[in-house]
């Protein structure tokens, strides 16, 4: 019921994809053992305050891309097999870390090889807006013009408060020129946003909500903020400095975000999936249909919808 409530309000990713590649899709990630241009000192020291040193790496990145691949392909055989469901068409993600911090000579072997995977229906790419140079640009474009690809740029939020204490490591104008020379080049860009993030509250997600619908993105990836292990945010957690928001004041906020986005922007995710293992707080981070829920109890009550509340269209 949850579900369906939403996908009757929210412009979600899984009809947008089922339309655009005739039928079920799904994405493979990958790790091409990058690591975080925000932690080696090429831009900055300690990361992000919500991230842990593994982010979302899971040590793949000493195997080959394509041997990656072939272990994701045979894990969506498997339960498509159990399931009795048709093969989905493949998305190569390359999702762990910043996808883009080599050179473009660097690179290029490793999409390439990505690219021609048999069967595969395209890349997405996850990066960092400072971590993009024209040649890593021409790269992208090259690999765009032979297959579907979308690029997933890092925000987390408009509020450039925000940005310093989280020790982001950029601006919001890094991120609005990456997406304009994305757009400029025919490339799709999906916006990582976060909800909760310290001393933020409604006032900052809606104003965040209402920058992005002006830059024509082609989606947003929601975060619940978590607090996980060994990322520096613990400490303050810890020590009593921060408290993250509870489900409700969450839910709240989704649906007012949701309310500031175009219609046609795609929502790539809503609630984020931490692993159980790292999760300190909140505990409902840990429960994702409850906090669907939430979101859905809420736009219903409220009888909001994506686009609801969004007056600054590109």
């Amino acid at each position: 019921m949850d579900a369906s409530l939403l996908a009757e309000r929210i412009t979600l990713l899984g009809p947008v994809l089922r339309a655009r590649f005739g039928g079920p899709v799904a994405k493979i990630g990958r790790e091409a053992g990058l690591g975080c241009p925000n932690r080696d000192g090429t831009l900055g020291r300690g990361g992000c305050a919500y991230c842990p040193p593994r982010a979302s790496g899971r040590g793949q990145g000493r195997s080959s891309i394509t041997q990656q691949l072939e272990q994701g392909l045979e894990r969506l055989a498997s339960r498509a097999a159990r399931a009795g469901r048709d093969m989905p068409r493949l998305l190569a993600y390359f999702q762990a870390h910043t996808s883009t911090h080599a050179p473009a000579g660097r690179l290029a072997p490793l999409f390439e090889e990505a690219r021609a995977f048999p069967g595969l229906a395209g890349l997405v790419v996850s990066t960092r807006p400072d971590c993009l140079d024209p040649p890593r640009w021409d790269l992208l474009s090259h690999l765009a013009e032979r297959l579907p690809l979308w690029l997933e740029l890092g925000l987390q939020s408009a509020h450039e408060p925000t940005l310093a204490a989280i020790n982001r490591g950029h601006g919001l104008a890094c991120f609005d020129a990456a997406v304009a020379q994305a757009r400029a080049r025919g490339i799709e860009v999906v916006a990582h946003i976060i909800l909760g993030l310290p001393g933020e509250g409604l006032e900052q997600t809606n104003s965040t909500a209402r920058h992005l619908a002006g830059l024509g993105l082609w989606g947003v990836k929601m975060h619940n903020l978590m607090v996980l292990e060994g990322a520096p945010l613990a400490a303050n957690f810890a020590a009593g400095g921060f408290t993250p928001w509870g489900l409700e004041q969450w839910a709240e906020a989704a649906a007012h975000f949701l309310a500031r986005l175009p219609r046609q922007t795609v929502i790539h995710r809503l609630v984020a999936d931490p692993g159980p293992e790292r999760l300190l707080a909140p505990d409902w981070a840990a429960h994702k249909d409850l906090a669907l829920k939430a979101l859905a109890g809420y736009m219903l009550e409220h009888d909001l919808r994506q686009g609801d509340s969004c007056q600054n269209t590109p």
